[in-house]
Order: C-alpha cells, then sequence, then structure tokens
C-alpha cells in the first residue's frame, strides 16, 4: 500500500520525542519505499531546519527525504489548490494555503487519502480522506 504524508508526519519522525506510531510508519516505508510527500512540505520542512538550532537538523532532514518519494509542485497542482482554498475560504472553513498545496499535490497524484495529524484540516477537502498513523499500524 502506498502513503502520502503530510508535514506534520515527517515532523514527528524528526522530533526527538515524537510519536511512536508515526516512527513505526516511517520505517515500514522505508522497507518498502512507498511513501509520497509534496516538494511543499520539502520547503516547510527545510524552513524549519533553518529555524532550528540542532546542529544536525538538515542532515536528519535529507536522511528522512532519502527515502520517499517527492511530488514537485506543478502549475496545475497550483490551480487546484487555488479553488480548493477558495472553496473552503467561501464555506467559512479556510484552513492553512499550504496544507491546500499539500492536498492538491496529493489529489494529483492519485491519492484519496493523506496520512496527517491535521485531521481538521484535511477532512473538510472534497475527495480526500484525512488518517492518522495510528489508523495504519493497528
Amino acid at each position: 500500500m502506498r502513503f502520502f504524508l503530510d508535514t506534520s508526519i515527517c515532523i514527528d519522525v524528526l522530533r526527538t520525542a515524537g510519536p511512536e506510531s508515526s516512527v513505526e510508519l516511517f520505517k515500514t516505508l522505508e522497507e518498502s519505499n512507498v511513501g509520497h510527500i509534496s516538494s511543499i512540505t520539502v520547503a516547510e520542512l527545510f524552513a524549519g531546519v533553518h529555524l532550528s538550532k540542532r546542529r544536525n537538523a538538515a542532515e536528519k532532514t535529507e536522511d528522512l527525504l532519502s527515502f520517499l518519494e517527492i511530488i514537485d509542485f506543478t502549475s496545475e497542482i497550483a490551480r487546484e489548490g487555488g479553488k480548493i482554498y477558495a472553496q473552503l475560504t467561501k464555506l467559512g472553513q479556510k484552513i492553512e494555503f499550504n496544507d491546500c498545496l499539500i492536498a492538491s499535490t496529493a489529489q494529483y497524484a492519485g491519492y484519496h487519502s493523506i496520512v496527517t495529524r491535521n485531521i481538521d484540516h484535511f477532512a473538510r477537502i472534497d475527495g480526500l480522506t484525512a488518517i492518522t498513523p495510528e489508523d495504519i499500524i493497528r
């Protein structure tokens, strides 16, 4: 089974005391090379690297990315992300713009679900189911 991951799950693994379920999920992904992320997630992770005081933050992030397939951001994904953001804003259910871009990347890649800690955000997006690592590891 393939998984599309939100930034929140990558951050779980990069934290020293991240949730065990996220770490366990990443071990599975590392062994089978079935994890996908958006290039938007890469940007968010490296913003964290450059804000971090940890010496090895960049190295840990590169190690994490080494076994994930990164789906590059395109103008088609951008258009769909803008549409998602506008739809949610009109409904009074606005979420972070980057989450709309990550969701549109997942949908562009053929995913109908995303592994995240931000269940409330991603559950608002039509055609995308938000699941946690715990939902998978059970």
